[in-house]
């Protein structure tokens, strides 16, 4: 089963000298490891939401919190089990905390499959992180339509991927403190606009932008546009 692990900060983490890239090549070599990236800072993030016939593009996370993620990894693990084994390790499991998300895969017919790549991730530019939102009007989108926004995106190029997750009850957080292996359920941190996906997104800023705004889940939910982090010097 395929699990999106997000690193997320913590300022309760602990210093930590463990060398990430020993645990990618560990978990590369036993076939767990899928792909996965680190993100730049969330200072940096864009947020997209369209209400009514506004979009509104603001700069910034979507809400001001201590813990924000800085990377993903995608994995296929046996089962949970497994991928609280493979999240454990992970040396931001003691600077940070991990969040565990099983994904949903989602039929939305032909021409709407993830582009194949090789490497640590689709190259795109952005990673896109699609949240929930409370306050948002009432609206539920078409799957022909989300179908259509991903085919566009694969035809010009914009969007090169893809997961949707289970929901956030089904979320397992994972840290270590002190030596001890905590694992408790929820997100990486508690607030009500929880991540329900992430879509690889190409191009520049304001391309990138443009196709998000045009996303049925931006009328209810919010789209954070987070850059890949690639100089890793």
């Amino acid at each position: 089963m395929k699990y999106v692990l997000f690193v997320a900060t913590d300022p309760a983490g602990e210093p930590t000298d463990e060398n990430p890239q020993a645990w990618v090549d560990k978990w590369n070599d036993r076939g767990v490891r899928v792909e996965g990236m680190p993100l730049r800072p969330a200072a940096e993030t864009r947020t997209v939401r369209v209400r009514g016939d506004r979009v509104l593009v603001t700069d910034g996370p979507f809400a001001e919190t201590t813990e924000w993620i800085a990377g993903y990894d995608l994995i296929e693990a046996a089962d949970l089990d497994e991928a609280i084994e493979v999240a454990a390790s992970h040396p931001m499991a003691s600077g940070g905390r991990i969040e565990i998300r099983p994904v949903e895969p989602i039929d939305l017919g032909p021409g709407t499959g993830n582009v194949s790549h090789e490497g640590d991730a689709p190259a795109s530019r952005f990673l896109g992180i699609f949240r929930t939102d409370p306050g948002a009007p009432p609206f539920t989108p078409e799957p022909a339509a989300v179908a259509d926004w991903v085919r566009d995106g694969l035809a010009s190029g914009r969007c090169l991927g893809g997961e949707h997750l289970r929901p956030v009850e089904d979320a397992t957080l994972v840290r270590r403190r002190g030596g001890e292996l905590l694992v408790t359920h929820g997100a990486y941190t508690d607030v009500p606009e929880w991540v329900s996906g992430i879509v690889f997104v190409d191009g520049d800023w304001q391309e990138a932008i443009d196709y998000l705004s045009r996303c049925p889940m931006a009328r209810s939910g919010i789209l954070e546009l987070r850059e890949f982090c690639t100089d890793l010097s």
